[in-house]
């Protein structure tokens, strides 16, 4: 197993964090090569339990990936456990406040089975990767959102 941990801040408040990390389609937008994500369970997405089923696209090689979510406290934390092919995984969203913003930190354990154990020397590389492209890809997203609101007041005030 390979355990991967990476942090980042975020200029947004811990709930809003949380809001847009409870919303599956969020999901599509930060996770990288994510092209396919839907919940395959009944109910409300976030709730422990919760199953989802996706894909990702690696160098034009379409890998699926099954979800259930493992933990979730509101405003606090969201983790997952799933399989991507050979490759068991479990990660986790943990937040926290900072300032008027938000400290998310990221863990990711790689699991490979079968063939893929072949590659347990580089999980530690790939998990480290794809954590970091995680964190930029998820503050990218939020602070695009934070953009786009005060833009949409400006235009409403000055009557554009």
């Amino acid at each position: 197993m390979s355990r991967v941990e990476s942090s980042i801040p975020v200029p947004r408040p811990i709930e809003e964090v949380f809001s847009f990390l409870n919303a599956c389609e969020s999901h599509l937008k930060f996770i990288p090569r994510m092209t396919q994500l839907e919940q395959t369970s009944p109910g409300t997405f976030g709730k422990v339990g919760t199953t989802l089923s996706g894909v990702l696209n690696y160098f034009g090689f379409r890998i699926p990936v099954q979800y259930e979510i493992s933990e979730h406290e509101l405003n606090h934390r969201l983790a997952m456990k799933g399989e991507m092919g050979p490759v068991l995984f479990e990660d986790s969203y943990i937040l926290k406040k900072n300032g008027d913003g938000t400290e998310i930190k990221f863990w990711l354990d790689l699991m490979p089975t079968g063939w893929a154990k072949l590659f347990s020397p580089f999980a530690s590389l790939i998990g480290s990767f794809h954590a970091w492209e995680t964190l930029r890809n998820l503050k990218r997203e939020l602070q695009r959102e934070e953009i786009a609101a005060p833009t949409a007041r400006n235009d409403v005030t000055h009557g554009n």
